[in-house]
């Protein structure tokens, strides 16, 4: 089978390592991560544009209303014309667009789509996206769903539920593993992930600010990036914590040693109108590496942690704060949660299962 996997201005590795099978990826010219375990052809594209800080609003707004998406892939018909299985992400995006007419005049074969969306009718803000969101829609053959909340978001948007399945995303078991650190008074809550509101950044802080008054071991590590750094850097030094709070960013291929060097993962999530967390890597990350989670109850979180975290209403920041400093008096309840979390990743979030598991639905779609 010739399966291209396109992927544009957001191929990265946290997906792309549960796809480590005989597949040709298609990005932008600047995706969010190069190290895949499959080739990568890369195209110019407007989202290229938005790299550029002064470029990316106008970019941005201009793309959503005239064209619908600025993730469009030049040269990319010519690629994949002729391909058994073409694998895009989100219907929504251009390069979708692009792939679906080549289904509609038969220059493919099928057309598979990711659907990672948990909101029903989002991404519909403009005619142009959602013209190109629903045309899209209607030439594929199978949407993959991450998790069983995003399929019920596409049956409600009107897909059969036999033209939908089910493959949770895994992580490298052997790369994301239990790390027995030597013994120290130090405690590190560890974030991970984009800093912006709705990633409750913020109420981590606010939280971490209470626990640091009455716990001198405790720190915060904070890994990522976005348009709260500023400001966060600011309320670190005017509160005198820049030697217990660390900002910085860290490669992919690093991440492992990430989790291995921290207590707990704190990503408390909120929900927004238009976005929610709809899986959230970095749980996995974390129950794979044996540490315990603590996070709001927002969006698939839940599904996805199970019982291996501490899980409260979203926005609860005392509980927050409450549930975090229980684990830091109580070594004991987090190693128990962390070894669940273990076995957990072992039965359901194994990248190498998920790859074979693909590959089956590959084919199975090819055969139809």
């Amino acid at each position: 089978m010739k399966i291209s996997f396109i992927r544009g201005a957001y191929l990265n590795n946290f997906e792309g390592q549960n796809y480590d099978l005989p597949i040709t990826g298609y990005s932008s010219l600047y995706p969010l991560d190069q190290n895949i375990p499959f080739p990568l052809v890369k195209l110019p594209s407007i989202a290229d544009l938005q790299t550029i800080s002064l470029l990316s609003s106008p970019v941005k707004y201009f793309s959503n209303r005239i064209l619908g998406d600025s993730q469009i892939l030049f040269g990319l018909e010519k690629y994949i014309v002729n391909s058994d299985i073409v694998h895009v992400g989100d219907p929504h995006y251009y390069y979708s667009y692009q792939a679906a007419q080549l289904k509609d005049t038969g220059r493919i074969k099928k057309l598979v789509s990711t659907w990672w969306e948990t909101i029903p009718f989002n991404n519909e803000s403009t005619y142009a996206k959602k013209f190109i969101k629903r045309y899209t829609m209607n030439q594929v053959d199978m949407f993959i769903c991450y998790t069983q909340r995003a399929r019920e978001c596409l049956i409600q948007e009107g897909v059969a539920k036999d033209r939908t399945t089910v493959i949770p995303l895994g992580v490298n078991l052997a790369q994301f593993h239990p790390f027995e650190r030597k013994k120290s008074n130090r405690f590190v809550i560890l974030f991970v992930g984009r800093l912006v509101e709705e990633k409750g950044i913020l109420d981590l802080y606010q939280a971490f600010k209470l626990i640091a008054s009455k716990e001198k071991n405790v720190q915060l590590r904070i890994v990522g990036e976005g348009p709260l750094e500023k400001k966060l850097r600011y309320e670190i030094q005017k509160d005198g914590l820049t030697d217990r709070v660390a900002i910085d960013y860290v490669c992919y291929k690093d991440i492992p040693l990430v989790f291995q060097n921290a207590d707990v993962l704190c990503v408390p999530s909120k929900k927004t109108k238009t976005w929610e967390e709809q899986y959230g890597m970095v749980f996995i990350e974390a129950m794979a590496s044996g540490i315990p989670i603590v996070s709001y109850d927002s969006g698939s979180i839940k599904d996805i942690v199970g019982n291996a975290g501490i899980i409260i209403p979203e926005g609860e920041m005392q509980i927050l704060g409450d549930s975090l400093t229980l684990l830091i008096k109580s070594g004991a309840l987090g190693k128990k949660i962390g070894t669940i979390g273990r076995v957990r990743a072992e039965k359901m979030y194994d990248s190498r299962k998920t790859a074979k598991i693909l590959f089956k639905v590959y084919q199975l779609v090819n055969e139809q």
